[in-house]
């Protein structure tokens, strides 16, 4: 599950930044977790959960902000955002024809130009007392 070993890097580098900052609590995390990241939200705030017990950001509030997959279209030119069709699928495969077919000409010669990112956007601390 690499949802928790992402969550526990996060924890390590926000409660890194807060220390620097001399913050003694993280009280919000804002992510950007790319749509061909791979990444199960649900669990990665699970996995946010435990990583975050006893440091600084335990008990922050994680939001998590979607970021839509982008391709490039090597038949066509299109270069945007692609729509995943809903389809009657196990959920444990990936229908890599509909994740990466141009929405345009419905090419599969197609590049991921965008959506494969996660990153801190914003964290909000507590500052202690001078």
């Amino acid at each position: 599950m690499h949802e928790f070993s992402t969550a526990v890097g996060i924890v390590e580098t926000i409660t890194n930044v807060a220390k620097e900052n001399k913050a003694t609590r993280i009280k919000k995390v804002e992510l950007v977790v790319g749509e061909f990241s791979m990444l199960n939200t649900e669990q990665l705030k699970f996995a946010f959960e435990i990583a975050a017990e006893g440091t600084l950001a335990e008990k922050a509030d994680l939001i998590i902000e979607a970021q839509k997959g982008e391709i490039d279209c090597k038949d066509c030119g299109f270069k945007g955002p692609v729509e995943t069709q809903k389809k009657d699928v196990d959920h444990f495969v990936v229908d890599l024809v509909n994740i990466f077919e141009c929405p345009k000409c419905k090419s599969n010669n197609t590049k991921i130009s965008g959506g494969r990112d996660i990153y801190v956007k914003n964290i909000e601390v507590e500052l202690g007392t001078k």
